[in-house]
């Protein structure tokens, strides 16, 4: 179900204006830590909320819903884009599908759905790496996401609070609630605000390298790495450098397809660019200034035998752009660059 449409549980948890309404709406609130080498990779506890505070959380969060939508003529909609592993665009969300691809994201996905079902009351609020808020609606179920520990007391910096004109040092463990939602889950949809935070709560960095060691497996075994000249180990082994990650794990099905179906005809073209350098010094610098981007990739192609050549003191970015395609021609001035993603996502994993 589209969330813009009227009848989608977030729409229907917007339209809870009144305190009326708002008391269809059941809350549960949950702090989670990760358990990476235990049997469950979650445990959660529920936290026991007043009235008020229960209130003003319901508040809060349809506050928040309503902020990650923008002004579409007489009505109000949510901006949504297809989750990008290299790119957050601003003002809108990232909306991922979990497929049968996602495999490990879905095994996590439920195993917190899991945990928030069997909780432990025995879990130390302080331990705990994450919030989870539940809202029921009409039988339907929204988890919002908050990536954020309790603020607890250390040796150097102690949480005080003021009581009858006097401070006192806070003997519990604090949390902030409310704000902005990192992101949040309906059914098999997730709708991200805070890339980076889904990513560290589902350790989503682990499908990354599985994505991209996937894509390295598909390419290096195409026909054009066949050449010993290829070394095609040492060009997989440079790939899984962190920084590379993330473009070859956006590489889709489709984009590896296209460069094995396309790659001799790129060749081709390559050796007509290359044949037609002026000899004049000065029209060849501005000859080579025009196609800058795609003129490394002469370091890295045998063209006669339509092959990839690498060697073991080079870097593989200039052939990830070449196979994420992402070396574009402008069509005002006729000259190739990279394409820059907007507001690139940093590049941690």
């Amino acid at each position: 179900m589209n969330i813009n449409h009227a009848e989608h549980p977030v729409q229907l948890l917007i339209a809870c204006d009144t305190e009326e309404k708002q008391s269809q709406i059941d809350l549960k609130l949950f702090v989670v830590r990760k358990e990476k080498e235990a049997d469950h990779y979650y445990r959660s506890k529920v936290i026991t909320l007043a009235e008020e505070v229960t209130s003003w959380l319901k508040d809060q969060l349809i506050r928040s819903f309503k902020s990650f939508q923008q002004p579409e003529g007489d009505e109000s909609k949510f901006a949504v884009s297809d989750y990008h592993l290299e790119v957050q665009k601003n003002e809108q969300l990232a909306k991922l599908v979990i497929q049968e691809q996602h495999s490990t994201l879905n095994a996590r996905k439920n195993g917190l759905l899991h945990a928030l079902t069997e909780t432990d009351q025995s879990i130390e609020e302080r331990d705990t790496h994450f919030q989870i808020i539940r809202l029921d609606i009409e039988q339907h179920k929204v988890y919002c996401c908050f990536y954020r520990k309790p603020k607890v007391g250390t040796k150097k910096r102690r949480l005080a609070i003021k009581d009858s004109n006097v401070f006192h040092f806070v003997s519990d463990d604090l949390l902030e609630l409310g704000g902005k939602i990192d992101f949040f889950i309906f059914n098999n949809e997730i709708y991200i605000s805070n890339l980076l935070s889904f990513e560290n709560m589902f350790d989503y960095r682990d499908h990354i390298n599985e994505a991209r060691d996937y894509n390295l497996h598909q390419i290096v075994n195409l026909p054009f790495f066949a050449a010993e000249e290829s070394n095609k180990d040492i060009f997989e082994q440079h790939c899984k450098q962190h920084v590379y990650s993330r473009s070859l794990a956006q590489l889709s099905a489709d984009n590896i397809a296209a460069l094995e179906d396309n790659f001799e005809e790129r060749c081709d073209e390559l050796k007509l660019i290359r044949k037609r350098l002026p000899r004049n010094a000065q029209k060849a610098e501005e000859y080579r200034k025009k196609y800058a981007a795609i003129w490394e990739l002469y370091s890295f192609l045998d063209l006669e035998h339509y092959q990839i050549k690498y060697e073991p003191d080079q870097k593989p970015t200039t052939l990830i752009h070449f196979f994420a395609d992402k070396i574009k021609q402008s069509f005002l001035t006729k000259n190739f660059s990279i394409a820059v993603d907007i507001d690139p996502l940093e590049n941690d994993s």
